[in-house]
Order: structure tokens, then C-alpha cells, then sequence
């Protein structure tokens, strides 16, 4: 392939995104009907970091920067002017990760909890009717030392709680939820930290399946920089007590070699392969295959698969969202070829996302929707069959970063949550005044009134 071919390739791929951009500003349908936002969150720069619907769809729960607190809003269902929070949780230090248990069901106070990891502080199991700890799990490297995570989740089942992202190994600790402590399963991605084997940087994200996915067995692990996703099997022993080095399949990410110049990429619709190659016939330009790359390489913030609930309807499309990325990316898990040679994305999301904060996406109870949070005071939905925006939710006094679905009934709701750390800058070096925003942000609540999908 000449270079003339590769521009081609990349202009292709250019108009294309135009094309999706243009899409997007015709969109004016709205099918949301706002129904309140949080009235207590105050503070500078006391923003919400994300937000998490409960699995029974009756509450939400939120995290604040300034202060270090959870936050659970009862979800109220009509119109409401005073939200305020129902319970508060302060934490010790900056809240990183926080993830509610499966089975959680207001009715059962067993079950209200959720997990979650701090700056300097081991992971936390909290009572969701009373915010206090109900248990701790150490997580300690080959020092002897304890280190908090990045990232903490549990396991689609609810027995197990999955802790990576630490700053000396590139380990990933599996905690038994009933047995609270430091003992724990590790799982290692190369190694040594500097070793070149294996799957590089810290780790930034976990996805696992639906319990009946045919990919159940199986599970995500994503990193910051350089940004890359691999896919591990969850059936290995764990049988050395110096942790069990995991062979996985990169999906993107450490495949230099697979975009060089005057190489295509092959595409086998009958036996769902992928290689590289320099032949010309049913190829699929590498231009492509560089521009999916670059959406990964900055360092990836969430992975998710496509349907919640189960079922056999798009099982294998695993979505990934990155820091200063334009779009949100599905990869087909069919197509896994290794590490050499990772596979390219499927589609894509677009979206403003030119921040480093995380910005979330969340899909509605069957997967069709995908809701995407960007930089933009916006959030965008698109159909996840036939990529194509089929709505916009505006009004948002800043930036949205975090969005849920959630259902109860026969009502389906949807949670934003805004906001980003401000500074005070009064001055720049021409000595000029700027104005910066005084918001810092909120929970918002919103009803899908009419297309239940």
C-alpha cells in the first residue's frame, strides 16, 4: 500500500466522524423528563465522582471529592424538590472506586452494602442502612506492605472482590467476601513490575460478564499508560502462594507492530479470524485499525460488556472509554488473536471526552442503549445495533461524568452526576481576569418517559 493509500485510509476515517458529529446536532428528540437534583452537595470544588444505581433500583449512591463522602439518595420516583441525602459515609482519604453488591435489595438489610477503596486505606465493606464498616480487606505486596487499589469490584456472583492498580506490583488481589482480613488469592500480570512480559502499566479497570454470558468464565483488565485491555480466564488455580502469573489475550494495546505502513488487515467472516497480511483482497486498512489504537493508548478509564441482565444479545462486544479520548470503542471478542496482534475495534461512540477525568457510559437493562457522559454538559445515547444517536439530554449546569440506568417496576430511570475540580486562577500571565465557574456540580435524576429501550 503507497502513502497516498494510507491518507486515503485516514481521511476515510476522518469524514466518518464527521458524519457521526453532524448526526449528533440534528438530534432534538428528547425522551427524559428531569425529575430532580441534589440540593446539598456544596463546597469548592466538591464535585460528584461518578454515580452507581442499586442493583433494585430504589437508590443511588455517589461519591464527593472535597469531602471524601459517599452519598445514598433514595430514588423518589415523581417530581421532587428537596433531595437531599438519605445517608453519608465519610471515607479517609480520596475515594477512588466504589462498587454495590449484585444482589442488593432494600428489602433485605444482609444485602445493602457496597465495596470500596481510598487513597492510603484498605477496601471497605459499608452497611448501606447505616454507613459503618462492615468489614476490611488488606491487600499487601512482597514488602509486607499494605497498598490501597485503584480499582475494587465484585464478582457478578457477589462471593468475591476483585482489587488491582497498585503502585509497586501489577497484581490483581481476589478477597473472599466472608472472610474479611489480608488473606487473599493474587493474580499477577507479569513477573516483576518492570519485567516486558505480560500486560504493562497499572491497572485502571475491571469488567466481568453476566453470570450466563457464554464469556462468564472470564474477565477484563484494562490499564492507564500505556493503555491496554486484556482478557484473562477466571478458571486458573491459584496455587502458588507468590501469586500465579496470568497468560491473557490482548484485545489492544503492546501490538505495535500490527499497524506498521503497507500493512492490512484480514478479516475472516466464516471462521471469525483476524491477521495481518499484504495481500489485497478483502482487506481492512490498517489506518483504521491505528485510529481504534489510538483510543486506547492514553489509558483506559472503564470497561463494560454490553448487557447487564444476561442473555446471548451482543455478549461478546466488550466497551472501553479512555482519558482524552473522542469515542467510545466495542471490540469483538470473537476476534481475539494475542498479543502481537490485537484486534480492532467494531464501532464507535463519539463523544467530547478531552478530559482526564473519568467520564462514564451505562447501559439500560438490555443493552440496545448505551448513555455516554462527556465534557460537553451533555449526555448522549446511542443505539448500540445500528451506532447511531437516537437522543441528547442537555441542561446540565457543567461537565457530566458519570451516568446509571436504573429500573424499578415498570419505570426506567437515569442518573447524572456533574461536576469537576475547579481552581482558583484569577489571573493568567497577561494578567487578565478569569472567570471560573462557581458550580461544583450535582446528582441529577431523570425519567425515560417514552422509548423503553
Amino acid at each position: 500500500m503507497n502513502k497516498e493509500g494510507s491518507e486515503s485510509d485516514a481521511e476515510h476515517v476522518q469524514k466518518e466522524q464527521q458524519s457521526q458529529q453532524q448526526e449528533q446536532v440534528s438530534s432534538t428528540n428528547s425522551t427524559f423528563e428531569p425529575l430532580t437534583k441534589s440540593c446539598d452537595i456544596e463546597g469548592e470544588s466538591n464535585f460528584t465522582k461518578g454515580c452507581k444505581f442499586s442493583p433494585d433500583g430504589l437508590c443511588i449512591l455517589t461519591a464527593t471529592d472535597a469531602d471524601n463522602t459517599f452519598r445514598l439518595y433514595n430514588n423518589p420516583m415523581v417530581t421532587y424538590q428537596n433531595w437531599s441525602t438519605a445517608l453519608s459515609a465519610k471515607a479517609g482519604d480520596s475515594i477512588r472506586s466504589y462498587d454495590w453488591y449484585p444482589y442488593m435489595n432494600s428489602s433485605q438489610p444482609d444485602s445493602c452494602a457496597f465495596v470500596a477503596a481510598s487513597r492510603d486505606q484498605p477496601i471497605h465493606l459499608y452497611d448501606a442502612y447505616n454507613g459503618s464498616i462492615r468489614a476490611t480487606y488488606s491487600p499487601y505486596n512482597a514488602l509486607d506492605e499494605m497498598e490501597s487499589p485503584n480499582v475494587v469490584q465484585f464478582t457478578p456472583d457477589g462471593s468475591r472482590i476483585f482489587a488491582g492498580g497498585f503502585r509497586t506490583d501489577r497484581t490483581i488481589h481476589k478477597f473472599d467476601v466472608s472472610r474479611p482480613g489480608r488473606d487473599s488469592d493474587i493474580l499477577r500480570l507479569g513477573k516483576t513490575r518492570r519485567s516486558n512480559d505480560g500486560q504493562k502499566g497499572i491497572l485502571s479497570a475491571l469488567a466481568f460478564p453476566s453470570t450466563t454470558s457464554v464469556f462468564s468464565k472470564v474477565f477484563a483488565v484494562a490499564t492507564y499508560s500505556p493503555g491496554s485491555i486484556f482478557v484473562y480466564d477466571d478458571r486458573l488455580p491459584n496455587d502458588n502462594p507468590g501469586g500465579t502469573i496470568m497468560h491473557g489475550i490482548g484485545v489492544m494495546g503492546h501490538g505495535k507492530n500490527f499497524t506498521k505502513k503497507r500493512r492490512f488487515v484480514d478479516i475472516s467472516k466464516e471462521n471469525n479470524t483476524i491477521s495481518a497480511q499484504d495481500d489485497f483482497d478483502d482487506m481492512f486498512a490498517a489506518a483504521k485499525v491505528k485510529w481504534y489504537q489510538s483510543r486506547v493508548r492514553t489509558g483506559v478509564t472503564q470497561l463494560a460488556w454490553a448487557n447487564p441482565n444476561g442473555g446471548n444479545m451482543n455478549d461478546y462486544l466488550l466497551y472501553s472509554a479512555s482519558r482524552n479520548s473522542d469515542a467510545i470503542i466495542a471490540f469483538d471478542l470473537r476476534m481475539l488473536t494475542g498479543m502481537e496482534h490485537p484486534i480492532r475495534g467494531v464501532g464507535s461512540f463519539p463523544r467530547n471526552g478531552q478530559s482526564n477525568q473519568r467520564l462514564e457510559f451505562d447501559f439500560n437493562s438490555e443493552g440496545t442503549r448505551i448513555y455516554v457522559a462527556e465534557n460537553e454538559n451533555t449526555i448522549k445515547i446511542y443505539d448500540t445495533t445500528s451506532y447511531s444517536l437516537v437522543d441528547t439530554i442537555s441542561g446540565f449546569d457543567t461537565i457530566t461524568n458519570g451516568v446509571s440506568f436504573g429500573s424499578y417496576c415498570d419505570k426506567s430511570f437515569l442518573a447524572v452526576s456533574t461536576g469537576c475540580r475547579q481552581f482558583n486562577i484569577s489571573e493568567d500571565e497577561d494578567n487578565r481576569e478569569i472567570n471560573a465557574s462557581s458550580s461544583c456540580g450535582g446528582l441529577y435524576l431523570h425519567e425515560l418517559k417514552k422509548d423503553k429501550n
